[in-house]
């Protein structure tokens, strides 16, 4: 607080002065600190004594607002300069006594000069938050000064006002993760080709969209003949399309374009195909291969070769089936002839084949050309483009020579009966880009067909692939939820309820037919059969044939018999064992409701198989599928026959197996093979009389 010199002035150490300094500066900390708990807004009251003291030290003539650093230093100065003389006035006296009272003036002088001095600060501060205020009435006096007149038009007043800028709370800029929301993400969606996204639609209702078969104009009189010699007075839906759509191409000048049906099954595909390749052909005079129809198995090729032949026979025409079932050697003496030249000329107009016997003549048969080929027929698509025998398609192409490749200005110039045009049909046509590019298709058109007749269904966005998979709409689809040990007791008992005359009954594999089908015979009053592939090819038909014409009530099969096939006039299809993939129950319930009369389609289904089955039918959109009223209690009428049937069951099942036994002893003794001891060993005859003759010796 005060210098070396002015303290030895006064007379105190430098001890002392240090002590004094402290407790000055713990005083004036204290009284600061009490101004601001007392007064907020930085402004301290000056209490009445403070003043007195203040006015006291200096001029009284000096106002309180007009007081400066300058004036309170002169004023210290002067009253030290008082103090001194005191000091220097005051008797010097000898003895403790005398200091002591000289502390105490020195100790209360002290505590006079530090209250004026807080009273100084004290002022000091209430005189610049004055000027404070003062400053800040001068600017609003000036803004309000600045704003603009009343009649002042509203744009100026509006480019003038300043926005608001609000005060965002503290900690507004960090995200909080209790609060925070991830917003879901829109799903992805393929784009499909124009060509798939937006097909032309078909009604799947068969029994009210029919049209006579006289109004379908551009068919030739002997081919509505043979329609009204079949029995066919009325078009379908797919026919309405198709047919109208192929006849024009045929009158085109330019490359035609392919085409793709995706309909369910019974809807009338094959002859939607049969009749203008027919018709297109019948007037050619000269013999060449310009129909190929390719199908995926034997019993579909016989159904669309008797087709064709039945609707070529008051033409020229000729058809030849090639499926493996003849030598080949026959099939080579249908396909090519040798003329007396040597050279070797087409026999038929048209064939029916299946994709691995194909192969094998445009590899094996001299002669066979596909040069000439106009339509290339691929019936049930779907199952060919997954099977892909031997790479069909590619020796298709390679032996056509012209269908294959990009276009060139050499190709456009070809005359029309040098391109080939693709027709694909299906019930479950795929919609993988892929599989369909490999076909090559030009400027596909694709018609398919939906359950829904709604205007608003038939509208779909274009990732949306518009009836892929489609049932008829006559078919009625339900579920049945029972215990694994009651199946057998389910299907009884649904024959038996609802009075089913033929019946179609799928199961997963060959064993479980077999079974099923032995288990169902020991009730008695039903006459049951199996069909799988281990039956040949003759007793196969001859079973097919006793089903559709009524003399087998229930047929117990595989999925062999599941595509494709016109079995007559199914009432129900029964799925035993729950289908693995959508396209097989799309392709079994089809076996049902087929050209336009009515069918049910029924699955069993245990606790273990609701969840795999309610996720097919999402897969195939299907929502009309309900549970069966049909309850378990309703069994117990049919107990005491279902155990007669275990039991006999069991029987022949015994049998079986013994006279497997036996079988297999008669092969390997027809093969030189006999037992020689008693534990049943079977060794052969050379090792025997090996083994004899070291025992003779």
């Amino acid at each position: 607080m005060y210098s070396a010199a002015e303290n030895s002035e006064i007379g105190l150490s430098e001890r002392e002065a240090r002590i004094l300094a402290r407790s000055k500066a713990r005083k004036n900390r204290k009284t600061l600190q009490n101004g601001d708990l007392e007064n907020k807004n930085d402004t301290i009251p000056i209490s009445k004594k403070s003043r007195s003291d203040v006015s006291n030290i200096g001029d009284a003539s000096l106002e309180s607002d007009q007081i400066t650093d300058g004036q309170v230093r002169k004023k210290k100065r002067k009253h030290l300069e008082e103090f001194n003389k005191e000091v220097a006035a005051e008797p010097v006296e000898n003895g403790n006594e005398i200091e002591l009272g000289k502390l105490k003036k020195i100790k209360k002088k002290k505590k006079k000069a530090l209250k004026e001095e807080n009273g100084v600060n004290l002022e000091s501060q209430e005189i610049s938050h004055k000027k404070k205020k003062k400053r800040t009435e001068q600017e609003l006096q000036s803004n309000d000064e600045n704003q603009l007149p009343m009649d002042a038009p509203e744009e100026e007043v509006l480019d003038n006002i300043e926005p608001e800028k609000k005060e965002e709370p503290p900690g507004t800029g960090f995200t909080i993760l209790e609060e925070f929301r991830a917003n879901k993400n829109n799903k992805v969606f393929r784009v499909l080709p124009t060509w798939l996204a937006k097909p032309s639609v078909i009604s799947c209702d068969l029994s009210k969209n029919k049209v006579p078969i006289n109004e379908i104009s551009g068919l030739d009189k002997f081919l509505i003949e043979a329609l009204k010699r079949n029995k066919i007075e009325h078009f379908f839906p797919v026919q309405q399309q198709v047919i109208p759509w192929l006849l024009e191409s045929q009158q085109q000048l330019f490359r035609p374009c392919d085409m793709c049906v995706s309909a369910p099954t019974g809807s009338g595909k094959t002859l939607a195909f049969v009749l203008p390749t027919v018709q297109a052909l019948w007037r050619h005079s000269v013999r060449q291969l310009r129909c190929l129809a390719v199908l995926p198995v034997h019993d579909l090729a016989v159904q669309v070769y008797r087709v064709y032949a039945s609707f070529c026979a008051d033409t020229n025409l000729q058809v030849a089936l090639i499926s493996g079932q003849a030598s080949f050697y026959e099939e080579q003496q249908l396909l090519v002839r040798k003329s007396k030249t040597g050279q070797y000329l087409t026999k038929p107009d048209i064939v029916v084949c299946t994709p691995g016997r194909l192969v094998d003549h445009l590899q094996r048969t001299p002669g066979f050309s596909l040069k000439s080929l106009r339509y290339l027929i691929i019936d049930e698509a779907d199952r060919i483009m997954e099977e892909e025998h031997n790479d069909w398609l590619f020796h298709v192409e390679k032996a056509i020579g012209l269908s294959s490749g990009h276009l060139i200005a050499q190709k456009l110039s070809l005359p029309l009966e040098k391109y080939v045009q693709k027709l694909l049909f299906s019930a479950t046509l795929s919609q993988d880009p892929e599989k369909l590019t490999r076909l090559g298709l030009f400027q596909p058109k694709l018609f398919t067909s939906v359950v829904s007749t709604d205007s608003s269904d038939n509208t779909k966005q274009s990732h949306h692939f518009v009836g892929k998979f489609t049932t008829p709409a006559e078919l009625t689809e339900h579920y049945f939820k029972c215990p694994p040990m009651l199946k057998p007791l389910a299907v009884y008992c649904l024959l038996k309820k609802f009075k089913y005359r033929t019946t179609l009954c799928f199961t997963n594999s060959r064993a479980a037919t077999h079974r099923l089908c032995e288990l169902l015979k020991q009730f008695g009053d039903l006459r049951v059969a199996e069909c799988s592939s281990e039956i040949s090819k003759a007793p196969r038909d001859k079973l097919l044939k006793d089903f559709s014409s009524g003399k087998i009530d229930l047929l117990v099969c595989t999925d062999a018999v599941s595509r494709g096939m016109d079995l007559g006039v199914v009432d129900c299809v029964i799925s035993y064992d729950s289908p693995r993939y959508v396209k097989n129950y799309i392709h079994r319930a089809g076996r049902a409701a087929r050209a336009g009369r009515p069918g049910t389609a029924i699955t069993i289904l245990v606790d273990s198989e609701m969840h795999g089955f309610h996720k097919l039918l999402g897969m195939a959109e299907k929502k009309n599928v309900t549970p069966l009223d049909m309850q378990t209690e309703e069994f117990e009428v049919y107990e005491e026959q279902f155990r007669k049937a275990l039991d006999g069951l069991k029987n022949t099942v015994k049998e079986e197996i013994q006279s497997k036994i036996v079988r297999n002893h008669q092969v390997r003794q027809k093969k030189g093979f006999k037992p020689k001891f008693k534990k049943g060993k079977v060794v052969s005859t050379k090792l025997a009389k090996r083994r004899g003759n070291i025992v003779n010796k």
